[in-house]
C-alpha cells in the first residue's frame, strides 16, 4: 500500500466524484473518465500509475468487485414479477446469449485460425456479457419504452453471471487441454458449479432467511442491516470458494437465494454492496486505461480491432435480430437493443483472470477483449444520450397499439439496477 500508484487511483475516483453530475450532463460517463485519466496517468502516459496485473491484491480486488456486482443485481431479481414480463430479457438471455457465443467463436475462429477452438470460444464468451452502467441512460432514462429498457436492464444483470460458467471451463481448457480428454474438465465443472450454488444457498439462503426474521423481530440495529448483507454477499462468494467451487457461482446464485429468503427487503437493505461494487468498478476502469490498454496497444494489429468492432455490432446486432424472430418488434426497437449491448465490468474481471492464468496466445486474446471494453466505454457511452432522445421520440409518435406491438407484448415495470451510483 506504500505504492504512490494506489493513490493517484485514489485520487482520481475523488476527483471525479466531486464533478460527476457536471460531467453527466456533459455525457461523459464514469467508464469513460476513468478509462481516459487511467490512460493519463499510467505507463504510457505519465507514468505514475504501474500495478502489476499479476499481482493478488489487483486479482482479489477484481474478482471482489465483480462478486458484489452480481450478487446486487441477483437480489434485486424478481422472480415472480418475470413470469409476466419475461418476452424481451428470455429471448436476450435464452437466445441472443448464447448466439453471440456461438457467432463469435466462429468468428473468432476464422479470423485467427492459430487461436483453436477452445480459444475461439473463449474470446467470444469474454466479450458476451453487458454492463448498463455504460449506457446508464438507457435503462434509467423513463422515455425509453419500459419493456425495452427493462429488457436491456435484467440482460446485463445476468448474462455476465450466466458467463461465468463457460468463461472458467473454455479457461480451463485453454490451459490444459489434456483435462478435456481425461475427463477431468466434466469433474471440474461439476465441481465449480455445484460447490458455487451450494456456497449460494448455504450463505445467500439460509442467512437471507435468518436476516428476515432478525428484522422482523427488529433485532438488528438500522446501520447494521446493509452492513449484515455485505458480509452475506462476501460469505457466499468466500464460501463457495473455500470448498472449492466458483465464488462468482456462489455470489450470484446467493443473491437469487437471498432475494427469495429474505422477500427482497427494502433497496437500503442491499445499498452497501452497490456503492461498495460501484467503487471497485470505478477503480476496475482506471486499471483499464493505465495498465490494460497499454498492453492491447503493444498487440495491436487490424484483425484484433476488427474483431472488437465485429463483436461489438455485427455479431451483437445479428444475435438480437436472431432472438428476436416472431416477436414482430419494430426495427428501430431491434436496432436500438442491439445497439446497447456495452461490455463492460464482467469482461474487464476475466481478462484480469485470463493474465493471470498465462495461457497459451493469453496476450492476444486479452488485446481483443481490451480493445472491445474500451471501444465500448465511449462509443455506447457517447452515443447514449443522442440515441435515447432519437428513439424516445419516435415513441412518442406512436398509438397505443403501435407500442404494444413495438415492444412485442406489454412487460412489467422491473428495476434490475438504479443507477451508477448503486452499481457502477
Amino acid at each position: 500500500m506504500e505504492d504512490p500508484g494506489f493513490l493517484i487511483l485514489l485520487l482520481v475516483v475523488l476527483a471525479y466524484a466531486l464533478v460527476s453530475a457536471r460531467l453527466e450532463r456533459w455525457w461523459v460517463s464514469m467508464p469513460m473518465a476513468m478509462v481516459f485519466f487511467g490512460f493519463v496517468f499510467g505507463i504510457d502516459g505519465l507514468g505514475l500509475v504501474e500495478v502489476s496485473l499479476q499481482s493478488e491484491l489487483v486479482k482479489t480486488a477484481a474478482e471482489l468487485t465483480l462478486a458484489l456486482m452480481l450478487f446486487h443485481d441477483a437480489v434485486r431479481i424478481d422472480l415472480r414479477a418475470l413470469r409476466t414480463g419475461y418476452a424481451i430479457p428470455l429471448r436476450l438471455l435464452g437466445i441472443g446469449l448464447p448466439l453471440m457465443i456461438v457467432l463469435g467463436t466462429a468468428a473468432a475462429w476464422g479470423m485467427f485460425p492459430t487461436l483453436g477452438l477452445a480459444a475461439a470460444a473463449l474470446v467470444a464468451t469474454m466479450l458476451a456479457p453487458t454492463d448498463a452502467a455504460l449506457g446508464e441512460a438507457v435503462v434509467s432514462d423513463t422515455r425509453v419504452p419500459v419493456g425495452v429498457r427493462q429488457g436491456l436492464n435484467i440482460e446485463s444483470g445476468l448474462n455476465d453471471g450466466l458467463s461465468v460458467p463457460f468463461f472458467l471451463v473454455l479457461l480451463a481448457v485453454c490451459a490444459d487441454p489434456a483435462a478435456l480428454e481425461s475427463g477431468a474438465l466434466v469433474t471440474e465443472l461439476v465441481r465449480q458449479i455445484g460447490f458455487g450454488l451450494l456456497g449460494g444457498f448455504l450463505i445467500g439462503g439460509l442467512g437471507g432467511l435468518l436476516f428476515r426474521l432478525e428484522v422482523n423481530r427488529k433485532a438488528i440495529l438500522g446501520p447494521w442491516r446493509p452492513i449484515a448483507v455485505l458480509a452475506i454477499a462476501l460469505g457466499c462468494f468466500v464460501s463457495a470458494a473455500v470448498m472449492g467451487g466458483s465464488g462468482f457461482i456462489g455470489a450470484f446464485s446467493g443473491g437469487v437465494f437471498f432475494g427469495l429468503a429474505s422477500e427482497a427487503r427494502s433497496a437500503e437493505d442491499n445499498a452497501m454492496t452497490g456503492h461498495l461494487g460501484a467503487a471497485f468498478d470505478a477503480v476496475s476502469f482506471l486499471l483499464v486505461g493505465s495498465m490494460l490498454l497499454p498492453l492491447a496497444i503493444d498487440h495491436a494489429s487490424w484483425s484484433i480491432v476488427g474483431y472488437a468492432v465485429l463483436s461489438l455490432v455485427v455479431i451483437r446486432l445479428a444475435s438480437v435480430v436472431l432472438a428476436t424472430i416472431g416477436a414482430k418488434f419494430r426495427p428501430q426497437t431491434i436496432g436500438f437493443m442491439g445497439w446497447f449491448g456495452p461490455r463492460g465490468l464482467a469482461t474487464v474481471v476475466f481478462t484480469i483472470m485470463l493474465i493471470d492464468a498465462e495461457i497459451p496466445n493469453g496476450d492476444v486474446i486479452a488485446a481483443i477483449a481490451i480493445f472491445g471494453i474500451v471501444m465500448s466505454v465511449f462509443a455506447h457511452g457517447l452515443s447514449a444520450p443522442p440515441l435515447v432522445a432519437a428513439y424516445s421520440a419516435w415513441w412518442e409518435g406512436l398509438t397505443g397499439d403501435e407500442r404494444a406491438r413495438a415492444e412485442g407484448q406489454q412487460v412489467y415495470e422491473h428495476r434490475v439496477r438504479h443507477s451508477t451510483s448503486e452499481v457502477g
